[in-house]
Formats: C-alpha cells, sequence, structure tokens
C-alpha cells in the first residue's frame, strides 16, 4: 500500500476511510484530532488539552498571563466537546429541566431583587450540551454543582445519561463551568457577563 508524502513528512494511510465531516464537526483550539466515528456522531476522540492552572486551584483571573487565558478558553470549550462515547443531546430533556432549575437559580441568586427578575434565566445551549445558569450575584465554583445536584437532587450521571457534557453559571463577576463526566473538573474565570 502506497505511502502518502505531505510537507516532507511520512503519513501513513487511514486504518480505513472515514465518513466526510459534517458541518458543526470541527474542532475547538486545543482538541485532539479527529477520530473516525459512526456519521453524525463526535468524533473528537476525548483527549483534553492542558488544564490552564494546576488542581485544586479553580480560577483563571483577569490578570493572569495571556498564555493562561488562553489555555482556560481551549480547556473550557473542550469540556463541552462531545466524544464519540457520549449519549445524545436530549432536546427536551434539557428543556424540561431548565423549567426545573429556574426556580433554585432565583432563591440561590444574592444580588437585588430587582437584578434578579432581570438577570435571572437559565439557558439551554447546543440542544442540551451545555445548561447556562445565569444570576446577579453569587457564581462560583460550587453554584453548578449545589443547583443541579443539591437542590434539584440531580447526579451528574443523570445528567450525563442525557447529553449534558457542563453545567455553568454566570454572575456580573465570574463564569465557572462544572462538567459532568468528571464532577471534580471544576474551571473558572473572572468574565462578568453581558446584560
Amino acid at each position: 500500500m502506497d505511502m502518502l508524502v505531505e510537507a516532507g513528512s511520512y503519513v501513513p494511510p487511514p486504518p480505513e476511510a472515514s465518513p466526510p465531516a459534517e458541518a458543526g464537526e470541527a474542532g475547538e483550539p486545543g482538541d485532539a484530532p479527529a477520530s473516525s466515528g459512526p456519521a453524525g456522531a463526535s468524533t473528537w476522540d476525548g483527549s483534553m488539552p492542558p488544564r490552564p492552572i494546576p488542581r485544586p486551584a479553580l480560577t483563571v483571573s483577569s490578570g493572569m498571563p495571556a498564555e493562561a487565558q488562553m489555555k482556560a478558553i481551549a480547556y473550557m470549550a473542550a469540556m463541552g466537546q462531545p466524544r464519540f462515547d457520549d449519549a445524545n443531546a436530549d432536546a427536551d430533556y434539557a428543556a424540561s429541566l431548565a423549567a426545573q432549575l429556574k426556580p433554585i437559580l432565583m432563591s440561590m441568586d444574592k444580588g437585588a431583587a430587582e437584578e434578579k427578575l432581570r438577570l435571572d434565566r437559565v439557558e439551554v445551549v447546543g440542544s442540551g450540551r451545555r445548561i447556562d445558569l445565569l444570576m446577579a450575584d453569587g457564581c462560583d465554583a460550587r453554584t453548578p454543582q449545589l443547583v443541579a445536584v443539591g437542590r434539584a437532587g440531580l447526579s451528574f450521571i443523570t445528567l450525563l445519561s442525557h447529553g449534558v457534557l457542563v453545567v455553568r453559571c454566570n454572575d456580573a463577576h465570574v463564569q465557572c463551568l462544572q462538567s459532568t463526566r468528571d464532577p471534580s473538573d471544576v474551571l473558572c474565570t473572572t468574565a462578568p457577563r453581558h446584560h
């Protein structure tokens, strides 16, 4: 079997032909190279880019070097990227979940009443891949877990089985992303949301 040569490097041919990538399957910066998979499914192999800060640190602040900021962007994008073995996104479940979480979010928001009425909402992103908890004040590294698991009585396994990969909170000071694949994987950035 002939070998391909690209830009002077030796590249063996793929073991089997993979279907052409569908629109929207392009990887985010920091994603691992795609592998073959069933049509319509994610072809990402699940490799995470380097964490911008070592654990147990959780927050990348605006005063950190640009390299850490870029790593945070890539890491957060990879947290919500479906892998080949993830359940399909369940838009109906996500919509029901958003309605269930809205009053819980309102009760946990520490902002002024008028700000809560104006800003508090739960949004479904990517057909349910990410659930956004938008609030006036009170987002921290524990908020996504407290809302979804502590108050709503859900488990990360249940969320993951319905295709929810990330629960994110965002207020005027910070955003925090909680992985459902790895409950210990939380990353925050000092990034106030736009009103």
